[in-house]
């Protein structure tokens, strides 16, 4: 079946949000020309026909999906929660905010209540849906229901307990058949174990002392057809996450830090950068009379420069107002003696060398 496959369920289940957010946003029209004026003295044929929503539902049902996605909805067999109600809330509101924006921008006039009603219709909707899928999947694990047999080879007791607890609440429809350890299990005997447990996936999380019987089990794995899983475990990173990326044709697994993603990184760089020059451009005056006033006050230059080391240790050249004299560096040496803190900074009450303006 389709959904026996986790990699199909996570389309279907999109596919089906987007469908839901394209009933949703009617279902709250309906509620407005229908329900809304029998409680309230409101006009229905103020808000117009149904046909000016319809570019509206079709934005919906393709950016819901995209926002869930977005908010780890569908993560790789992610442990779902029913009391995840504040967060589905938090998404319809994402959309609300998307819609009204383009009805601004457009300068179209559809009715706003309906939006307002698409937030509650959208966020129980999704609710009910989650719901069921949850009673489903308990439906699935309270009756052995399982799609998928799981090797598991694990080294530490603890990976052996957590593994099986884990897909069992899950209710992914991945049973852990067999637990391996690497050092008490031989590679013929690995090979054996596959067939006679028929198993599909096979994961494994191991020190980095078992890597090398692992990188031949994953290989017998690659010659059974059989998929393997194998966890970062090894490395013991504590922050960093885990990628599988291309470059220059070859896979890598890239530990990264940061989470942003490529189009994030690019709308940040992009804002930084306008932003600041609109904030130069607006304080440009203050900036002026800032400069006049050190030029007036010393003789020198009114900008500082100086080399800094800033990201991964790269140095650039910093700007900043002159705030003290020009022969500031050279001072230093005389007023060593003087220094307040410890180690390379170099900080003194009341220094000699700031000018009035600085």
């Amino acid at each position: 079946m389709l959904l026996n496959d986790h990699r199909h369920s996570r389309v279907a289940l999109q596919l089906i949000d987007g469908l839901l957010a394209f009933s949703a946003l009617f279902l709250a029209y309906w509620i407005r020309i229908q329900l809304l004026p029998a409680a309230l003295p409101i006009e229905s044929r103020e808000i117009g026909d149904s046909f000016i929503y319809l570019p509206y539902a079709l934005l919906m049902a393709v950016a819901t999906p995209i926002v869930l996605e977005r908010r780890g909805f569908y993560r790789h067999l992610a442990l779902s929660s029913s009391g995840r109600i504040a967060s589905l809330l938090e998404v319809a509101l994402i959309l609300f905010l998307l819609a009204i924006s383009l009805i601004f921008f457009f300068k179209e006039s559809p009715s706003r209540l309906v939006f307002l009603f698409f937030v509650p219709t959208l966020t129980l909707i999704l609710f009910l849906r989650q719901t069921l899928l949850q009673k489903l999947r308990l439906f699935r694990k309270l009756n052995r229901k399982y799609s998928t047999n799981l090797i598991l080879i694990s080294d530490t007791e603890f990976g052996a307990r957590r593994w099986p607890d884990l897909f069992s609440d899950s209710g992914s429809g991945i049973r852990v058949a067999r637990h391996l350890n690497p050092a008490k299990t031989s590679l013929d005997d690995f090979v054996q174990i596959l067939h006679d447990e028929s198993a599909g996936i096979v994961l494994f999380e191991v020190e980095s002392t078992n890597l090398a019987w692992a990188t031949q089990a994953i290989q017998a794995c690659e010659e059974e057809g059989v998929e393997a899983w194998l966890s970062t475990h090894f490395v013991g990173a504590k922050i960093a996450q885990a990628h599988f990326e291309e470059v220059l044709d070859q896979n890598l697994l890239v530990f990264r830090t940061t989470r942003a993603g490529a189009w994030q990184s690019i709308l940040k760089m992009i804002f930084d950068r306008v932003a600041s020059a609109l904030l130069i451009i607006l304080i440009s005056p203050l900036l002026l009379l800032i400069w006049v006033a050190i030029r007036l006050e010393s003789s020198g230059p009114a900008i500082f420069c100086q080399k800094r080391s800033g990201r991964h240790g790269a140095p650039f050249t910093m700007y900043k107002f002159r705030t003290m004299v020009t022969d500031a560096e050279m001072r230093q040496a005389e007023l060593k003696a003087m220094n307040e803190m410890s180690g390379p900074v170099f900080k003194i009450k009341n220094d000699p060398r700031v000018t009035r303006v600085g």
